[in-house]
């Protein structure tokens, strides 16, 4: 059994957007991770946290954003997207979780 830390270190949170939504259709799932974990390590993290058998896993560094605030300007963090697809008999649906 893998170590809590290890699991909520590596997902920091689920990417929502309306690609994001249109993806999960198609059993892919986005999520925001953190930029020092690999592609094992977030399988590893998806299949404990939310009981999903994964098929592949592909990274996107997102750069941060320039922003201006009156006369300063300044950036925000660069960030990683992980795009998780899922095997096809696997769903991850919060909304829809009726009881």
């Amino acid at each position: 059994m893998l170590k809590q830390n290890f699991l909520f270190q590596t997902i920091q949170s689920i990417y929502v957007s309306e690609k994001s939504n249109q993806s999960k259709e198609n059993n892919v799932l986005v999520l925001k991770v953190d930029k020092k974990a690999t592609k094992k390590e977030i399988k590893i993290s998806v299949e404990e946290m939310f009981k999903l058998k994964v098929r592949k896993v592909n990274l996107l560094n997102v750069k941060g954003k320039k922003k201006n605030k009156g006369k300063n300007i300044f950036f925000k963090k660069n960030w990683k997207k992980a795009y998780v697809f899922l095997n096809s008999n696997q769903n991850l649906d919060f909304l829809n979780n009726s009881a």
